[in-house]
């Protein structure tokens, strides 16, 4: 989380990532980690880490699979995507929460 941090205070914005990922810091330094123990760079523009839009689409396929913290944030990427549909979502949704 520190890494996080440091990088909000020194405006951090590694060129050529444009996609940032979401959620708390917590969820966010899940999705970094899991992310980066999968073989993909993750930058950080300011607090968010970030993708190049080329790694967009594995990475979150990968989060939607296996349901890393946070994968909720990402519905109307998934949908747009074609990860999954909005019933999908939904549904899964639904059963995540009860």
């Amino acid at each position: 989380m520190y890494d996080l941090l440091s990088a909000a205070i020194n405006g951090r914005n590694d060129e050529g990532y444009d996609f940032c990922l979401t959620g708390d810091l917590c969820q966010m330094r899940d999705q970094k980690r899991f992310l980066k123990e999968r073989g993909f760079k993750v930058g950080q523009i300011n607090v968010y880490p970030a993708l190049k839009s080329e790694d967009v689409l594995k990475a979150l396929t990968l989060i939607w699979k296996c349901k890393i913290t946070g994968w909720w944030h990402y519905q109307s990427k998934y949908e747009e995507l074609g990860i999954c549909t909005e019933e999908e979502f939904g549904k899964r949704l639904h059963k995540e929460v009860g």
